[in-house]
């Protein structure tokens, strides 16, 4: 993505680079995006499936639309993502979730760190993050059939994953496929992770 941007900025003499912000929040507040009631945003035509990156850059930038964070019209009388998150993370009266009590913030915790005991094994539903809340939500009913299936590990992958090895012992093919879908970062954490899908 940096490279395509570059491509395009260069030839007028400008540079990019990446940035880490808080990019939901910058999503909101430039018009790109806008707040669900589960705390995560959502971008007209693609809803809550996308992935987003941060860039700054020298070139110049004549109108500056800054918006105030608001929730989507749809979240007003809709109440699906609150009734399906098994947690209770999600509350009614703010945009702000209960994150001690997310799924995703406990997929996504240090490996040493353990689930802890109140979390049921059957709430369980993706090795990194959660979806029940947006397969639920109105806002993403066109476009849910758009997200790709994910990595499927044979069974001696499996165990690989689970006996922790590490990321750079890996062989060859499964460090691609790793990097294919993007876990790299979350591959220290999918012993843990898998461990309840064992558990249901």
């Amino acid at each position: 993505m940096k490279e395509f941007v570059n491509k395009i900025l260069d030839s007028s003499g400008y540079k990019v680079a990446y940035a880490r912000l808080p990019q939901k929040t910058l999503a909101v507040r430039s018009g790109l995006a806008q707040y669900g009631r589960n705390n995560i945003i959502y971008v007209k035509g693609m809803g809550s499936f996308h992935r987003l990156t941060t860039f700054y850059s020298d070139f110049p930038i004549e109108e500056d639309n800054w918006q105030e964070l608001k929730l989507m019209d749809v979240c007003k009388d809709c109440s699906a993502c609150t009734h399906k998150c098994p947690t209770g993370a999600i509350p009614t009266d703010r945009i702000l979730l209960r994150v001690m009590r997310c799924l995703t913030y406990h997929n996504e915790q240090p490996p040493e760190i353990p689930f802890p005991e109140w979390i049921d094994p059957a709430w369980h539903n993706c090795l990194v993050g959660c979806l029940h809340c947006q397969k639920v939500c109105p806002a993403n009913k066109k476009v849910k059939n758009w997200t790709e299936k994910g990595p499927e590990f044979n069974e001696e992958e499996t165990e690989i994953i689970l006996n922790g090895i590490s990321f750079d012992d890996l062989h060859k093919d499964f460090k691609e496929k790793i990097e294919k879908y993007d876990l790299t970062n979350y591959f220290e954490v999918l012993p843990r992770n898998l461990t309840p899908f064992f558990n249901k």
